[in-house]
């Protein structure tokens, strides 16, 4: 982005010559954007400090292409791992699972919201309120985990 110094005018109109009646700095900097830079400080710190990055359509294209299927056996072997470790679990330990979880972070974000309603807006009922029935949800949490445990080790034990 070259631009010129702007030129001031004289009382008569005319543009001042840089080189007379002003500091050297701005002599100096006229000098400069004659010859061959003519970006600002911040622009020079810039461009050195930041690479180049091409943004859109180059001319040369990306020498790898995307792939969806995995180059070697071995990421292969372990996506199958995974998909069978999957389907191996039971529908009762999944479903524990996601209760549980659920139970959890919905506990974590309603004590959280109580927290930042008593906080900025005062409202001690309602955020109060939240707490309560954030607590109650980690409670449920809680008893859903341990419930779980003790029908497992029942099972197990039988």
């Amino acid at each position: 982005m070259p631009s010129e110094p702007p030129t001031e005018t004289g009382s008569n109109g005319e543009p001042t010559d840089p080189a007379i009646g002003e500091p050297e700095e701005v002599a100096d900097n006229a000098a400069e954007s004659d010859g061959e830079d003519d970006r600002s400080y911040e622009q020079q710190v810039v461009d050195e400090l930041v690479p180049d990055i091409s943004i859109g359509d180059d001319a040369t294209p990306d020498s790898h292409e995307i792939d969806a299927e995995p180059d070697n056996d071995t990421e292969a072997d372990a996506e199958d791992g995974l998909s069978d470790a999957l389907e191996e679990i039971d529908d009762d330990l999944l479903n524990a699972f996601i209760k549980i979880v659920v139970s959890i972070k919905a506990g974590i974000l309603l004590i959280s919201i109580g927290l930042l309603v008593i906080g900025f807006r005062e409202m001690l009922a309602l955020g109060g309120g939240l707490i309560a029935v954030g607590c109650l949800a980690l409670a449920r949490a809680a008893y859903r985990y341990w419930n779980h445990k003790q029908m497992r080790q029942q099972r197990d034990d039988e």
